[in-house]
């Protein structure tokens, strides 16, 4: 009488019913091989061995990666805690809007800061208010008074943003939400790819905050 061979199916019903089976017959495991994608061939072990090392390469390029982010979070929240701390001694809104475009510029390492508003006021600086239906010919589809914006600026906007050959190509357009005293904070870079759609500004809704805060108690 043959003997009855069994199929693919019934030999994986016996091992998924019989987990043990493979530690209590390990001269098996050495004899099993899995066809490699380089077309060789491999012992399972060997392939366990392979599948072990690239799921710990897998890990620790993502611990890597999460503890680089948090070192660049924990860089972002000491810049903006010392910005933030130096904004409060300022005594008028020219100190503040000076000191805010020169950390930018500097700790921040933005090409061009600039703080414009949309509304007459006798504490800003000279030039720094500009008529608000002109603004929104030039970028309003780029800007609005409740979402900031992130990426490409052509010339004619950048002229107008930051001024005349400024270089600018990307920039970030922070509404300064003050009823009294509407702005916005405008950071442009000369490289693209620095403010893309995906750059994380919400330390800088923050600073935005902050700012309305200060202007407002400035104008009293």
């Amino acid at each position: 009488m043959t003997k009855k061979s069994l199929n693919e199916k019934e030999v994986e019903q016996f091992l998924l019913l019989n987990p043990d089976f493979l530690s209590k017959n390990s001269h098996i495991l050495n004899a099993l091989e899995i066809v490699h994608e380089t077309g060789g061939a491999v012992s399972l072990i060997q392939k366990q061995v392979e599948l072990l090392r690239e799921n710990y390469n897998s890990t620790s390029n993502n611990l890597l990666g999460l503890i680089e982010i948090a070192k660049n979070n924990e860089n972002i929240f000491l810049r903006t805690k010392d910005l933030i701390l130096d904004l409060i001694l300022c005594k008028n809104a020219v100190d503040i809007i000076s000191l805010t475009e020169k950390r930018f510029e500097g700790k921040f390492q933005a090409d061009k800061c600039k703080l414009i508003f949309f509304r007459d006021n006798t504490n800003l600086p000279k030039g720094r208010v500009v008529n608000p239906k002109e603004a929104h010919g030039v970028f309003g589809k780029k800007y609005n008074a409740v979402n900031i914006y992130c990426g490409p600026v052509n010339k004619k906007e950048s002229d107008y943003i930051f001024k005349k050959k400024s270089g600018i190509l990307e920039c970030v357009l922070v509404p300064i939400k003050s009823p009294d005293c509407p702005g916005l904070l405008a950071l442009g870079s000369k490289k693209e790819g620095v403010y893309s759609k995906d750059y994380d500004s919400m330390f800088l809704e923050f600073i935005a905050q902050v700012l309305a805060n200060l202007i407002e108690r400035n104008n009293y």
